[in-house]
């Protein structure tokens, strides 16, 4: 059993992967949303009660609809679950152009907090290294159960990035009090939610791409996940460029088949490319946001993914404003592409692999 599910975690990521067998899987947690959402508590006690673990727990990057439920969760313990091992860069992981300087001026921040006074195993499998990405290697990490992960961001130069913004990053995701919130959104603003009858799918597929430039999200860990023969990409909210460079780096020349495709940044515009789209043999693509603040996912980049995919189902873990208009029957019959909708109210969806 290898399934994945998109909890509702308003316009952030919630993800809760199971592996192994129907009755004690292995479960893995990647980001809680910029609150805890309440199927995350409901399931955390339910572990607690039968005494088991989480295997990982993936803090992808310093954005507060990523980072903020976590906050939550340390401050309660996990509801009583144990923690084998926790990633997240935090700024001790960031390269400096100082080897001997291992904090900065505000490492009081709550992540880096939380974590050391809770005692959680932190990024243990790299005794407390940072997780990037190198020219030579994408770095393969076996877990328990027998599902692998294979990292294919940040890297370096975009850690680096991350250092000489720290503090304005983390005070826009709220991590340090004395920081004003800015709540930017970096790269061009995603239009409104027009209806189905406005939607011009290959032009909105041909508008010109600008890749994302925010610091925190180049950050971001994104990862394959493999189990039982099935591949899984999680895009967190990584760069397009980046994912393609790793994946040349381990596979050589597309076509990389994947069974899913956590779209990167929510399908931001700035994230979700013509090459990229192309690039992959994928039939699913998994959208995680409720559309609020951001208005993810965006008309180009879901149209991208229509144009240049092959019958892709958009799989949306809400019915919200900006994803329901893709669920048009005559849409769906000229473009060739099928839609899927969770329950925002409840457990959101869960894809089966």
């Amino acid at each position: 059993m290898f399934k994945i599910s998109a909890l509702p975690a308003s316009y952030g990521d919630c993800l809760w992967i199971e592996y192994g067998t129907e009755d004690a899987p292995f479960v893995i947690l990647v980001d809680a949303g910029p609150s805890e959402p309440k199927a995350l508590k409901s399931r955390l006690k339910q572990l607690a009660t039968q005494g088991r673990f989480l295997e990982l727990v993936v803090v992808t990057h310093v954005d507060r609809d990523h980072i903020g439920g976590i906050l939550n969760l340390l401050e309660n313990d996990f509801y009583g679950v144990k923690v084998r091992d926790l990633w997240f860069n935090g700024f001790r992981h960031l390269p400096s152009p100082d080897a001997l300087e291992a904090f900065g001026e505000k490492q009081g921040e709550q992540l880096t907090k939380l974590i050391l006074e809770k005692k959680i195993a932190w990024n243990a499998v790299l005794d407390n290294a940072g997780f990037m990405v190198t020219p030579e290697q994408c770095p393969e990490f076996e877990l328990l159960g027998g599902a692998k992960i294979t990292l294919l961001s940040p890297d370096a130069e975009q850690l680096k990035n991350l250092r000489a913004n720290w503090v304005k990053v983390c005070g826009e995701a709220d991590l340090y009090a004395d920081i004003p919130a800015q709540a930017m959104y970096f790269g061009k603003g995603d239009m409104e939610a027009f209806g189905a009858e406005n939607l011009n799918i290959p032009t909105l597929a041909g508008l010109p791409f600008s890749e994302d430039t925010s610091e925190a999200n180049g950050s971001s860990i994104a990862f394959i996940i493999e189990y039982d023969g099935k591949r899984v990409l999680l895009g967190a909210d990584a760069y397009p460029s980046r994912i393609l460079k790793s994946l040349e780096k381990i596979a050589g020349n597309p076509s990389f088949s994947f069974d899913l495709v956590k779209v990167p940044h929510h399908g931001s515009e700035n994230n979700v490319s013509k090459e990229f789209i192309e690039a992959l043999d994928c039939r699913r693509y998994l959208f995680s946001t409720n559309g609020s603040y951001y208005r993810h996912p965006s008309q180009p980049a879901v149209s991208r993914i229509i144009q240049f995919g092959d019958h892709p189902e958009l799989i949306f873990n809400y019915r919200s404003a900006y994803s329901k208009i893709w669920d048009n029957d005559m849409l769906k019959s000229i473009y060739h592409y099928s839609t899927s909708y969770g329950d925002g109210d409840g457990d959101g969806i869960t894809v089966a692999l």
